[in-house]
């Protein structure tokens, strides 16, 4: 029986990365491994997982980070295993799942959306600085045996910054809930009329849906100008997601004279999934969206942009991929492809078809037999 280390810092969370720590222990399980979970601050009971969490400083997040680190290496200085699976950065791991993707490359996108001046601040942020002293340290560890990325963009990224072995880096793009999909997929024709009306749209409209936490990263600014150089009133944008500063982006929507409906975080987006024709995630930076296949398994053509990883599983029957971030024209030109395709039932079905081999019974063998290999 293999002894499986996992390290990841917060499973008390609900977000993909959390999820996938989830699916990895539980396949890790099913593979007849010995799993234990390294963590910190409060975790959920998970049988028959061992768990075993740092007691780290709530402030700063870089000393906290710094501490959770100590505590991986000393624990495994006393604990030997087989394979240890680190889904954040740490200095210490055999394998290493980078679904942060490169915060190096991170940093560089913020000069398009915050200018230059704001991304040599975040060099000498201490929080910054330790992210990448640990990313480092991760990616050029030479007991690594295999890294993980969820796109080729990340792979990219990674070697055009770190001295990492190409051979070690394995891209296995995102799992998604393909089946479990299938009911709100099949109802969405029967559902859409109810779910429009209660949502205050107008049903005459095509409805585009952004979703995403962080506007500016997500590109919501540069979808709101390029709809706006569209000229189009038929248009309807739902938005959903968190941000501080919302207000300044339904301001702008506003003095573009567009349709734009702000619901905020939602627990279950399916029924936005359900009621709309198209997705549009302009990201400036994502390893790989999940929303981005989420929405092509509920039968959603989607627009993204070349820096989400997950534009990597766009073709032209299911999306569209902008060409230049910062030319609104570039965006909507994407766009505009994306309106001549309102959802039917037959361009649905296709389009979720063509995620069907992402789905997590599938992604999630690939990514634990390679590990195990």
């Amino acid at each position: 029986m293999k002894k499986i280390v996992l390290l990841k810092s917060c499973v008390s969370n609900s977000g993909g990365l959390e999820k996938y720590a989830s699916r990895i222990a539980s396949r890790f399980l099913d593979k007849g491994c010995d799993v234990t979970l390294l963590t910190q601050g409060k975790a959920p009971s998970i049988e028959p997982i061992r768990i075993f969490a740092a007691k780290t400083w709530s402030w700063p997040a870089f000393v906290r980070m710094e501490q959770y680190d100590r505590f991986v290496n000393n624990w495994l200085e006393t604990h030997p295993a087989d394979l240890v699976f680190g889904m954040d950065r740490n200095r210490r791991q055999t394998h290493l799942r980078a679904g942060n993707g490169v915060h190096a490359a991170f940093l560089q996108s913020r000069i398009l959306t915050e200018g230059r001046l704001k991304w040599l601040v975040c060099q000498a942020n201490p929080l910054h600085r330790k992210i990448l002293e640990l990313e480092q340290a991760a990616f050029e560890n030479p007991c690594l045996r295999k890294l993980f990325t969820n796109s080729h963009m990340v792979k990219r990224q990674i070697l055009e910054r770190y001295r990492t072995d190409p051979n070690k880096i394995e891209v296995v793009h995102n799992g998604v809930e393909w089946h479990e999909m299938q009911g709100a997929f099949d109802a969405w024709e029967s559902e859409r009329p109810f779910i429009i009306k209660r949502l205050g749209l107008d049903p005459a409209h095509f409805h585009l849906l952004f979703i995403g936490n962080g506007y500016l990263r997500k590109g919501l600014g540069q979808l709101l100008r390029a709809l706006g150089a569209l000229k189009r009133k038929d248009i309807s944008l739902s938005v959903i997601g968190k941000e501080t500063h919302w207000e300044k982006y339904r301001d702008e929507a506003r003095r573009l004279g567009l349709n734009v409906h702000f619901f905020g975080p939602q627990k279950d987006p399916r029924p936005f999934y359900q009621m709309a024709d198209a997705l549009a995630i302009p990201s400036f930076y994502d390893p790989f969206a999940n929303v981005t296949i989420e929405a092509l398994a509920m039968g959603l053509f989607t627009v993204s942009s070349k820096t989400n990883g997950g534009c990597e599983i766009l073709t032209p029957e299911n999306g569209a991929v902008i060409e230049k971030l910062t030319d609104p024209d570039a965006i909507a030109a994407a766009l505009a492809i994306a309106l001549a395709r309102p959802k039917t039932a037959a361009r649905a079905k296709k389009i979720r078809k063509s995620v069907r081999h992402l789905d997590f019974s599938h992604q999630m063998p690939l990514l634990i037999d390679a590990a195990l290999c």
